[in-house]
């Protein structure tokens, strides 16, 4: 009798199952904090082999932890760039990929690249950070040398799917003419100054609650006066525009620190780097002069 009401229970236990199934396999999954948080971000325009070369790339970080694939379009950079960079920076195919994991609260930011030419390893992370991204690693790669542009856009798609919510569009676009942006000034300046101006200036006008165009402008003439590097007056601007949008954002200054900590030794040895650099020219210069100084006293005699 009681083996009689026990196949009864698990045969409508299993038809329940069955029932379960049906009606939740229809409905889109959200990731829970039990959830696999690693998303692979692969770009679309990748060839059956280079994506076979990517994903080899991303399985030592990977190991045995389940991930979700995802891709992302050109379609998709130009979506977040057009108008705010060189058209040819974003190209018309989308290689550059990316492997992303949420990690636990307090570890802050980690990049790691391969084969990205145009975008720093600081670069991604302070866009991450000013789109509100937290704790978490990123290898940002590609099977060649491309600019990198499309891996920064999945970035912020995978980790939206990684955390089962979206991201502000206005932090998603300042986050990508963050890094327009300090691409343009690296050009000039080079990448090590261009990524260490803008976040020392974007420390210090979140850290002071700066709103102002004016007084934000004397903060990017003094960081560069710091570095000693010249900005043209139409990279001032701009900088002071993306400073204005980036104030827009309300970010936490004591956030933003954490979030970079595990780069912003980098940051500041760049700039300390640079004032021994010039340290050292000013002294070349200052020998060089009193050379001609002596040799101009030596021929008047």
């Amino acid at each position: 009798m009681h083996k009689g009401k026990a196949a009864i229970f698990l045969s409508l236990l299993l038809l329940c199952s069955v029932i379960l199934i049906g009606i939740l396999g229809n409905r889109p999954v959200v990731m829970t904090s039990d959830d696999p948080r690693v998303v692979i971000t692969l770009g679309q325009d990748l060839t059956p082999g280079q994506r076979q070369e990517v994903e080899g790339y991303f399985k030592e970080w990977q190991g045995d932890k389940p991930a979700r694939l995802i891709t992302v379009s050109n379609e998709e950079e130009h979506h977040y760039l057009d108008g705010v960079v060189d058209s040819k920076l974003i190209g018309s195919k989308a290689i550059s990929s990316a492997y992303c994991e949420l990690l636990a609260s307090g570890q802050g930011i980690e990049v790691k690249t391969k084969n990205i030419e145009a975008i720093t390893p600081f670069m991604y992370a302070n866009a991450l950070a000013t789109a509100g991204i937290e704790d978490a690693r990123v290898l940002a790669a590609a099977p060649l040398k491309v600019s990198g542009t499309a891996a920064l856009t999945g970035m912020l798609k995978a980790f939206e799917e990684a955390k089962g919510e979206p991201l502000s569009e206005k932090g998603k676009q300042t986050a990508h003419e963050e890094v327009a942006r300090i691409s343009e000034l690296g050009q000039k300046l080079g990448k090590g100054n261009a990524e260490t101006l803008i976040f020392e200036v974007k420390r210090e006008v979140v850290g002071k609650d700066i709103t102002d165009p004016e007084e934000i402008r004397k903060v990017i003439l003094k960081v560069s006066a710091d570095l000693h590097v010249e900005l043209a007056e139409a990279d001032v601007e701009r900088l002071v525009q993306l400073m204005l949008k980036v104030q827009s954002l309300d970010l936490n200054i004591n956030q933003l620190s954490n979030q970079l900590q595990n780069l912003h030794r980098d940051v500041s040895e760049v700039r300390s780097t640079g004032r021994v650099l010039w340290n050292l020219v000013q002294a070349w210069l200052d020998k060089i002069r009193s050379g001609f100084n002596g040799l101009g006293s030596f021929l008047g005699r």
